[in-house]
């Protein structure tokens, strides 16, 4: 009586167990009707700055997700999820085409990787595409001091002071504000859409790594828009020194430009300056 119970019990539960995978076949059924068949498609792991270059690492992962929710131009595997392990190599071949790629937009964690917002490294990357037609891109060599510690970033603007030394000894060097309200287009190798990076050796992987350069404070010079004109008046400057020219940083709100007159060692000293040349002169 008990065996009967125990294999009664057993029919039925294989019976219930029919009819729910009969069911839930039939609403997987009806979904891939409506939504369309589900498919592997490549997300944002993590938030994506413009201009950063994407990493599989950490920046992208897989989701299945009903191909209807796919977003047009987004990248994803064609075959079924489940014929996922059959075809990794065709998914790991569509992870590489973006690997390496460049975000010309920001990407938000979760949203799908969509082509038109990748780019690869090109002339359109780099600095050129920002110089303002007419215009030209002047580097100008700073140090720690000149260059305002070096936190001067792309993007700022800037007035170049030059020391000129106009000959006869410190007395006779001048300062004078050259150039007002400049715009900094790099430092160093730092540009603001050029999604800067390095290739180095990796010691340990014995494989080349990828270093950003956008927090690179090793610079030694800063690249500035100016005009044809203006461009060889630095030249000049530039001719009597590396450190002819300091850099002063203003708020990028402020756009004023002032008449300032030059500046020597006795307009800083005052009559002091006079009294210290006085028994010199006597003598």
């Amino acid at each position: 009586m008990n065996n009967k119970a125990l294999t009664m019990s057993i029919l039925m539960g294989i019976i219930a167990a029919g009819f729910v995978n009969s069911y839930v076949n039939s609403i997987e059924d009806e979904a891939k009707k409506k939504f369309g068949t589900e498919v592997v498609v490549l997300k944002a792991k993590r938030n994506i700055k413009e201009m950063e270059t994407i990493t599989d690492a950490d920046m992208i992962e897989r989701d299945v997700v009903p191909k209807r929710f796919v977003q047009p131009g987004a990248v994803y595997f064609e075959g079924r999820p489940e014929d996922a392990e059959k075809n990794e190599k065709a998914i790991q071949a569509i992870v590489s085409s973006v690997n390496g790629s460049v975000a010309v937009v920001p990407i938000q964690k979760g949203e799908q990787i969509i082509r038109s917002k990748l780019t690869e490294p090109n002339i359109r990357t780099g600095l050129a595409p920002q110089v303002t037609p007419g215009r030209r891109a002047m580097a100008v060599p700073v140090t720690e001091t000149t260059g305002i510690s070096k936190l001067v970033k792309p993007g700022d603007r800037v007035d170049l002071i030059a020391v000129l030394d106009m000959g006869g000894g410190k007395e006779n060097k001048i300062a004078k504000t050259i150039l007002q309200d400049v715009v900094v287009l790099s430092v160093g190798r730092s540009v603001t859409n050029n999604a800067a990076r390095v290739l180095e050796a990796d010691s340990y992987g014995g494989r080349d790594k990828v270093k950003s350069l956008a927090e690179d404070f090793s610079f030694s010079s800063v690249t500035l828009e100016v005009d044809p004109a203006q461009a060889q008046a630095l030249a000049l400057v530039m001719g009597n020194g590396d450190n002819a020219i300091s850099l002063s940083l203003r708020n990028n709100d402020d756009t004023d430009k002032l008449q300032t007159a030059a500046t020597v060692f006795t307009d800083v000293l005052g009559v002091d300056a006079g009294r210290a040349r006085g028994p010199a002169a006597k003598r």
